[in-house]
């Protein structure tokens, strides 16, 4: 009898364990961007990617946050590709943590993700009481599910829902990702082409 009871537990216990653990469920923020999208990714970096031109390789021109200004006791940063940004970079990856990015940095002072409209870039808010686990929740990634098989590999990001809105424009010194871009916002709208942002890790 206790061979047959041993047994059985054994078999419950081997039965449990194959299970697979069921997948967190991404927040509203990936809504309509099907069964491909996910809001945690722990670490990784930004790359542009020519929607409609050639690129280099597949992943496209590495994103870095470069300051966006300045007010007092805050600054500013948005991405820029990395080629436009002369200066050593502060925030060397992202988190995406329940549909907000996360700039990391060894020393840094802790930036909060903000809302994103049209015509806008995808900005941050660097303060001492910044909190960047409570940024706007806006984020997903989704991957690559190109059925042709003529995509990168590397999933997109989506703001807002939507990972087929945003732009590399040259700014005055920069080339700045927009989302929507617009003219008439402070950047040359003529030098704007579509990219995919891609998350890099």
């Amino acid at each position: 009898m206790f061979a047959f009871t041993a047994l059985a537990v054994a078999l419950t216990a081997t039965s449990t364990m194959a299970l697979p653990a069921k997948r967190a469920e991404p927040g509203p923020w990936c809504n309509g961007l099907g069964a491909g999208a996910f809001d945690d990714v722990p670490s990784f970096t930004l790359a542009a990617y020519n929607a409609t031109g050639p690129n280099a390789n597949s992943t496209g021109a590495p994103l870095v946050l470069g300051t966006a200004g300045a007010i007092d006791g805050a600054e500013f940063w948005h991405f820029i590709t990395e080629a436009s940004w002369p200066y050593a970079v502060t925030y060397t990856s992202i988190s995406l943590v329940n549909g907000t990015l996360i700039p990391n940095g060894e020393g840094t002072t802790p930036a909060q993700a903000t809302t994103v409209d049209a015509g806008n870039s995808l900005e941050f808010v660097a303060r001492n009481s910044a909190e960047p686990s409570k940024g706007a929740q806006i984020y997903c990634a989704v991957a690559d599910t190109d059925p042709a098989g003529h995509g990168t590999g590397h999933p997109f990001l989506a703001v807002n829902g939507d990972t087929d809105s945003f732009s590399l424009c040259q700014s005055t010194f920069e080339n700045v990702v927009w989302y929507k871009a617009a003219p008439n916002r402070g950047y040359n709208y003529d030098s704007c082409y579509p990219v995919k942002v891609q998350l890099i890790y």
